[in-house]
């Protein structure tokens, strides 16, 4: 990331009532200056006429903000303008012809944690309260840029601090303690501190993003059909030739204002086909990381393969042409559109029901990265256990301590490298 004054558009494309444009850096009072004639004073809006070129582009309201009590910790300002995109992008063309430069991915929210507004946390926060499907999701987001996640954390990183601490001094001056028992401390009370927050990030995912929800069966069971159905649209091709699906054909719908990622999946059978081979080896990857796994059989048929596949929901089909039961199964007819709802409504209280295990007052893990840190961490806890009651040198218990300690710090970003800020922010859209 380069220094200098950055500028975007924050909303995003398309008709608005507003569109807003955003500006930060050193030279942001004076870029923006050069365009309007009232004079700029730091949280006061003013009514003022965007000008390029000395002709009026659009009436605005102007807010400037002086570092480093804003967002970025640096001199900013928000322009209101009506929500047209030309007028936006020659506004923006302006401003950076002042002197600004275009902001890279995220770069508002880099620099807010670059200049100590936010910490690595709060910043991956910022992203998911943004792109978060349900309520929930931007409550379990929020949550962790008011700080909950980073004050736990230095918590328990200080518990581990005072340990070291203790050990190092007892490695460097022994002499000192030779007639002292031997050190004894508890890592087990923090493992299940970060086993338990190891199981929010499941539940918080859900929330953020959405349920994913595979169908899996026997070839022409009608999964396709059944997931044409869900969605309201013909998004899966359907044809009575078995093996008609061969990969991985995916759709998104909303069921009551939960986001619903529904995997059709190619049908599970021995075959010499190469090609439906890999597509069920797919579709085999597919069923292992949905949240619900439903288990689409076909009433026309009289006995069903055991596919040793654990289902969360079992789906009778074409119950239009034979009408029976199989214990434990929502009965349906894609074709006719029967038992649908009823599928919809045991999907949307499983969904429900893994949100549900958010604790409203614990700290959440919302993002991969922090979920893979403290999984490291806790790691590198059990193996100090394990060498403690081994009855290994305390040196060696120390060493894995101090592992987990850095991991906190990369979780926080105490320590961090420019390669791994350039992952997290590259999935920022640009205003943010």
């Amino acid at each position: 990331m380069e220094n200098g004054t950055i500028v975007a558009i924050a909303t995003p494309p398309g008709k608005s009532a507003i569109g807003i444009i955003r500006v930060s850096g050193t030279d942001a009072f004076d870029i923006v200056q050069k365009h309007i004639k009232k004079i700029l004073k730091a949280r006061y809006a003013i009514h003022a006429d965007f000008e390029v070129d000395g002709k009026i582009l659009d009436d605005t309201i102007v807010v400037p903000y002086k570092g480093p009590k804003t967002y970025t910790g640096e001199d900013m300002v928000e322009i209101f303008f009506h929500g047209n995109w030309i007028i936006l992008s020659s506004a923006l063309k302006a401003l950076v012809d002042s002197g600004a430069r275009m902001a890279e991915n995220g770069e508002f929210t880099k620099r807010a944690f670059l200049n100590g507004k936010m910490d690595l946390t709060q910043a991956e926060a910022v992203e998911e309260i943004v792109d978060s499907t349900s309520l929930s999701g931007v409550e379990s987001a929020r949550k962790v840029i008011d700080g909950n996640l980073n004050k736990e954390i230095l918590r328990i990183r200080e518990e581990l601090l005072k340990i070291s601490s203790e050990i190092e001094v007892r490695i460097d001056y022994p002499e000192e303690f030779e007639n002292e028992e031997r050190y004894d401390f508890d890592l087990n009370p923090i493992i299940e501190e970060l086993d338990r927050m190891l199981s929010t990030y499941n539940p918080a995912r859900v929330a953020i993003e959405g349920v994913k929800v595979a169908l899996f069966g026997d070839v022409n069971v009608g999964k396709s059909s059944i997931l044409n159905a869900l969605v309201g649209f013909d998004r899966a091709i359907v044809t009575p030739i078995p093996g008609t699906t061969r990969d991985i054909v995916e759709a998104e719908t909303f069921i009551n204002n939960l986001k619903v990622k529904i995997i059709d999946t190619a049908g599970i059978r021995n075959t010499e086909d190469e090609i439906e081979k890999i597509g069920i080896e797919r579709a085999i990857a597919a069923i292992k990381n949905a949240d619900i796994k439903v288990y689409v059989l076909d009433a026309t048929q009289e006995s069903y393969d055991d596919l040793e596949i654990k289902s969360d929901i079992k789906v009778l089909n074409k119950v239009d042409l034979v009408d029976r039961n199989v214990r434990g199964a929502i009965k349906v007819s894609a074709k006719t559109g029967y038992g649908i709802e009823n599928l919809k409504s045991e999907i949307e209280q499983m969904t429900k029901s893994t949100i549900e295990k958010l604790d409203s007052s614990q700290s959440v893990l919302i993002a991969q990265r922090q979920y893979s840190i403290v999984k490291n961490s806790i790691q590198e806890l059990k193996e100090a256990v394990k060498a403690k009651s081994f009855g290994y040198p305390i040196d060696i218990i120390a060493v894995n301590i101090r592992n987990a300690i850095t991991q906190f710090d990369l979780l926080t970003g105490r320590v961090y490298v420019d390669d791994l800020l350039d992952k997290i922010f590259s999935n920022f859209c640009v205003g943010k």
